[in-house]
Order: C-alpha cells, then structure tokens, then sequence
C-alpha cells in the first residue's frame, strides 16, 4: 500500500522526524539509498552522497547521520531490507530510482522496487513523499505525521 503526503508541509523529505517516528519498527533493516540529489553542508554527508550510486546504512547510522544535519533529500530512494541480507546480495538488483521511473507513479502498482525491501520511502523533487509497505504499523506512522496524505493518490 503506498501513502502520499503532498499537502502537509511546504518543504519535504527531511527524513529524521519520519525515521524517529518509525523507529520503533525499524530498528532491523539496513537502508539502501539511491537516485539521491542532496546538498548537506557537512562535508562528510556531502561526501559519502556523492561517493557512489548508492549509500547503505543501518538505521542507527542513518540516524546519527541526520543528527549530525538534518538536510533535505530533494531526490531519494530510501529501501528499507532486512539487516540480515548481505550488501552483496541487495547490490545484484537493479537500483531503485525516483526520477524518470514513470512505473512508480501508477496508483495500481504500488510496488517496493527492490525485491529485497520491506518498506519504500521516496522524496520527490522536494514536493513530496510517499512510503509503500504493507506493514500496518509504518503506515500508520506516517499518517500521523503527515495526516493529510492520502492513499494511492499521486497526482490531482
């Protein structure tokens, strides 16, 4: 199931208010992130985005990172996958992408790209962002935090 929230904030896709929210139902994932355009001020940040394709982290590496600066993700794909799948097994699929991936923006799709991952979580251009998982809990996270997002709804 996929929620949008288009109409909660002005600026989107500062994800550690999103992540403190889950983060009793996230603690055993590990985070690839891909399709990522973002300009944190704190050099380490900046580069550890810009190194490579992807970035894969753990959620508390995750976390602490955003402690350090919680800057906004114009562009992300954040899969969530089970902590106990190896970087080597998440890295022989294809990367998940936001931009130009029209697949992702049909409402009866609703689809995790990655095969592997458990919950979606997708800033978009900074006007935006959705989740996708079947996971009651995360779901409802989320319309707490953004109670105006609306479910299958991308456009309109």
């Amino acid at each position: 199931m996929r929620y949008i929230s288009t109409r909660d904030r002005k600026g989107y896709s500062y994800l550690l208010e999103l992540l403190d929210t889950m983060s009793e139902y996230i603690t055993n994932y590990k985070w690839l992130i891909t399709d990522v355009e973002a300009y944190p001020l704190n050099n380490e940040l900046f580069d550890l985005i810009n190194e490579k394709d992807y970035i894969i982290l753990s959620t508390d590496k995750l976390i602490d990172y955003l402690k350090k600066e919680n800057f906004q993700w114009i562009w992300a794909v954040f899969s969530a996958i089970p902590e106990t799948i190896s970087d080597e097994e998440i890295l022989t699929y294809k990367l998940p992408k936001a931009r130009d991936n029209n697949h992702i923006y049909e409402d009866d799709l609703a689809i995790i790209q990655h095969p592997l991952a458990e919950i979606e979580i997708v800033a978009e251009d900074s006007s935006s962002i959705f989740i996708v998982t079947d996971k009651k809990e995360i779901l409802e996270s989320f319309k707490k935090l953004y109670p105006n997002s609306q479910r299958n709804y991308l456009f309109g």
